[in-house]
């Protein structure tokens, strides 16, 4: 179900079930979600250009830095992104939480991931309705040169 409205989330798991299965769920209630499985390929997929409303992303991760430093990152380079951290192991310490980042204890409950992605990206169309990256190059819509009209 694709929307010109339809909210993109970054899915930042290390864990292949845990990111298939929330995918899965994000999917279903219509939002598109790009996988990562670790902290280089999240930065990798933002630097590219994807426009990115939410991004959800666990603390433990055995490649290169860990959710709360992925986060700072994240918060620091493109500030448009809302971010969502989840993590059953370790709670966060004060600073390891960007301003305006959401924790969520896993195991969360299915209804809470998707109510706080979806609060998320509420927030991202109020704040940045039209181009939610900084480092896509501008408005979508000035892009969009109209075929002409043939007699």
């Amino acid at each position: 179900m694709m929307t010109e409205d339809q909210s993109t989330v970054l899915l930042v798991e290390d864990e292949p079930l845990i990111r298939l299965f929330v995918a899965e769920l994000l999917e279903e209630v219509g939002f598109k979600v790009v996988e990562a499985a670790n902290a280089t390929e999240a930065l990798t997929i933002l630097e590219a250009g994807l426009p990115v409303n939410v991004m959800l992303t666990d603390v433990d991760m055995p490649l290169g830095c860990n959710g709360f430093e992925l986060a700072l990152r994240v918060y620091e380079r493109w500030p448009g992104i809302e971010i969502l951290i989840m993590s059953g192991r370790q709670w966060p310490a004060r600073g390891d939480l960007p301003p305006g980042a959401a924790f969520l204890a896993k195991p969360c409950p299915n209804e809470a991931i998707v109510s706080h992605v979806h609060s998320a990206a509420e927030r991202t169309r109020r704040t940045h309705p039209i181009s939610r990256n900084p480092n896509s190059s501008g408005d979508l819509a000035a892009k969009v040169v109209p075929f002409p009209k043939t007699a």
